[in-house]
Parts: structure tokens; C-alpha cells; sequence
């Protein structure tokens, strides 16, 4: 069966573009992004539906107030930049989706929980790694390019309603802050 063709308007063409510099810089966001060792900022670009917080652990990887540039398009995934200084990242937690980043530019260490402790790999600019679900994963830059101050990667996470939960200790650390709300 053939794939119905349509012709749109150049305004609603245009309606699909998102050009890097016009995305909205968003500092924070998450429990842990502006958290030392944690500070990011993101560029949201294509979007999905975020979750039901189910228990203060389990997150969207890009929350409601990080409205996507293109909203209006169901892609399946969720697509952003994510940029930061030299020692920045992401606290260790686990998605139920795919989650895979393409270097942008900088030098990054991809981090995994592995049967023995942890295991990581370095990556540079259009290097692609991604991250099984259910793996408990972290990142951070190690490098950004010359003359800047922070280095960026686009993520894409796979599902239209995708989640993340801390690792447990994460979750300690998030408390301690202030982010969180100890269990019942």
C-alpha cells in the first residue's frame, strides 16, 4: 500500500524547523541539574509526554517545564541538547527506554553500572553511544572544545512517555539537597 502523500504550506513546513540558536536555554529543570557536579543546561527540540511522578525517584528525562521547541509533532522519542562545563554530567539513573547520545562536540565519559562495579568509555565529536534500558548510566564532559566554556551533546530518548529513576544512593543525595522527599 502506498505511503499518502501530502503538500503542506511553507508556513507549516517551517512550523518543523528548529534552529539551534533560537532554542530556549532552560538551567535546571531536573532534581539534579543544578546541583554541583550535576550542573547542565538543556535545548529542547522534539518532546514527548512526561510521566506521572510515581514516587520522587522515577522522573521524565526532560519534565514538563522543558516545553519542546517542536511540541506539536508525535516523533516517538524525545530529542535535546545538553550542554556543560568540564566535570558536569548527570547523576546515575536507569531509563525504560532507549537512550542515546551523539557527541556534539567536546570530549565525554559514558559511564554503566556493569556485573562488577563500574565501566565507561570516552567519546568524542559525532561519536554515537547508546544505552541499553534498564542500565544505570552516567555522564559527564571531560573536555570542551577550544576557546568555549562548555561542551554539548544531543540526546534522544526513545517512547512518547518515557521515565528515569536515580540510583539509590543518588536518591540519598537528592534528599539531603532539599530535591526530594524521603520515602514513606
Amino acid at each position: 500500500m502506498a505511503i499518502p502523500v501530502i503538500h503542506l504550506p511553507r508556513k507549516e513546513m517551517l512550523n518543523c524547523l528548529a534552529r539551534f540558536d533560537d532554542l530556549r536555554i532552560i538551567e535546571g529543570g531536573l532534581p539534579d541539574a543544578d546541583l554541583p557536579g550535576y550542573k547542565r543546561n538543556f535545548r529542547t527540540v522534539l518532546g514527548f509526554i512526561p510521566p506521572d511522578d510515581e514516587a520522587g525517584a522515577r522522573v521524565s528525562p526532560v519534565p514538563s517545564s522543558m516545553r519542546s521547541h517542536l511540541s506539536h509533532l508525535r516523533t516517538g522519542y524525545g530529542l535535546a541538547y545538553v550542554s556543560c562545563e568540564v566535570g558536569q554530567g548527570v547523576m546515575k539513573h536507569a531509563h525504560d527506554t532507549i537512550e542515546t547520545f551523539v557527541i556534539m562536540n567536546g570530549k565525554w565519559r559514558m559511564i554503566w553500572d556493569d556485573e562488577t562495579g563500574e565501566d565507561h568509555v570516552d567519546v568524542g565529536p559525532l561519536d554515537v553511544f547508546s544505552f541499553p534500558a534498564g542500565v544505570m548510566r552516567r555522564f559527564y564532559c571531560l573536555e570542551t572544545p577550544e576557546g568555549m566554556d562548555r561542551a554539548t551533546v544531543m540526546g534522544l530518548v526513545s517512547g512518547e512517555n518515557p521515565a528515569a529513576e536515580y540510583a539509590p544512593e543518588c536518591i540519598e543525595e537528592l534528599i539531603a539537597a532539599g530535591r526530594l522527599e524521603p520515602a514513606e
